[in-house]
């Protein structure tokens, strides 16, 4: 990606699931953890979830939860100029759209979407009522 080039599934799975694996090992050590991907599709999601022992595959019903950072494409788009020109962020704006094409959100996952225009702690508060 830095590069400009989106990742492919064969670049994504791998990734995914070394992910579910370290939350795997965290969670059977009953540790709380905090991830932060771009889980973008149904599958990738369901990849980080299998790393709840008892997850039944497409239930949705797991210890594993995720927050959609919710924000328009052109707030994304100025963000992530803005990083890039700090030296904050690997991937170019270009690629952009590319990720919002992938996005994949299905209401019975029971995601839940934050308003990322909210300031850094009423968003920190929205996650933690939902997740406790």
């Amino acid at each position: 990606m830095k590069n400009g080039i989106p990742l492919s599934e064969e670049d994504r799975v791998p990734w995914l699931e070394a992910l579910r694996n370290t939350l795997r090992r965290g969670l059977v050590d009953n540790e709380t953890l905090v991830l932060a991907c771009s889980a973008l599709q149904k599958r990738y999601r369901e990849i980080l979830r299998s790393a709840d022992p008892n997850y039944e595959p497409c239930s949705y019903a797991s210890i594993v939860k995720f927050v959609l950072l919710d924000v328009g494409a052109e707030v994304l788009a100025a963000r992530l100029v803005k990083r890039a020109a700090e030296g904050k962020h690997f991937m170019p704006a270009k690629l952009l759209q590319t990720q919002l094409d992938l996005l994949q959100i299905d209401e019975a996952e029971g995601i839940l979407k934050v308003d990322a225009t909210m300031d850094p702690d009423t968003i920190l508060k929205t996650i933690q009522t939902y997740v406790i």
